[in-house]
């Protein structure tokens, strides 16, 4: 468990921070990068069949690439 000793110093700069409107240095530094773009899934939260043997997206790329050659064939 953290002692409040240790957690009271981030609290007064966290609230500093709120109140002048400047990011921490070190809260900056870990804060993840937001991506350019945002890609939305909607099937990607729906509840998926573990046993479908085409689940998994690099078995679905070979099963295209698989479908594009034999299409080019004929």
């Amino acid at each position: 468990m953290v002692s409040p000793i240790h957690t009271m110093p981030q609290s007064i700069r966290s609230l500093w921070s709120v109140v002048t409107g400047h990011k921490h240095a070190a809260h900056a530094a870990h804060a993840p990068a937001k991506p350019d773009v945002l890609v939305h899934d909607p099937a990607a939260q729906r509840p998926h069949d573990l046993d479908d043997p085409f689940f998994d997206l690099k078995v679905q790329a070979r099963i295209a690439n698989v479908i594009a050659h034999a299409g080019q064939k004929n």
